[in-house]
């Protein structure tokens, strides 16, 4: 099928999260954060926003309750950019969804451990100026693999800039949020709903 056949049938963005997957990160490298990477990405964003985020703890809990929450972009072993989410279970996707998710400060029982099915991916939080896009382009493959590729990714954008991003990836509001949740359904799940209705 023709790419421009896609876009109009599945309905896919321009620039659809699903399809900027890419084995290789051009221009800025890659990896999973470790626990000792929390302190100096708690610093990146510190610096970033130009103010105390307090979010430390956080950060640690995300890396330790699952080892492909957090994305650092570095170049030349400099950090410039990050892509972190929280996994959630079915009771977090619930919570999450009728308004009672606070990501900020998350209760560890909507958080899905190493023994739970992940029914959600929140998006805490991403920083990736410049070159540093580039490696939402291997967040994006990371989110193909089988375990991850029907889970739907949902996002809560505060500026208008986010919000600007958040739609181009091919994220759309849902309109029974009344705080500004955005979900982005995966491309197979869309191609089975299509499939489902003809």
């Amino acid at each position: 099928m023709k790419s421009h056949d896609l876009l109009s049938i599945y309905q896919v963005s321009r620039h659809e999260f699903d399809l900027l997957a890419s084995s290789k990160s051009r221009f800025v490298s890659v990896k999973t954060a470790a626990k000792q990477d929390a302190q100096r990405l708690y610093q990146f964003i510190d610096d970033y926003l130009c103010c105390s985020v307090n979010k430390l703890q956080l950060i640690e809990d995300l890396i330790s309750r699952n080892g492909q929450s957090v994305f650092l972009f570095e170049k030349q072993e400099q950090l410039v950019g990050f892509y972190a989410l929280q996994m959630l279970n079915d009771f977090g996707l619930k919570a999450l969804l009728l308004g009672e998710f606070d990501g900020a400060r998350p209760d560890k029982l909507y958080l899905a451990n190493g023994h739970q099915q992940i029914s959600g991916l929140y998006v805490w939080a991403y920083i990736a100026p410049g070159l540093a896009a580039n490696g939402v382009r291997y967040v994006s493959y990371i989110l193909q693999q089988e375990k991850f590729r029907h889970i739907n990714l949902y996002a809560r954008p505060v500026t208008d800039e986010g919000v600007r991003i958040t739609l181009d990836f091919g994220f759309e509001p849902i309109k029974a949020s009344s705080d500004g949740l955005y979900c982005y359904t995966r491309l197979v799940n869309r191609v089975r709903r299509f499939r489902q209705a003809a």
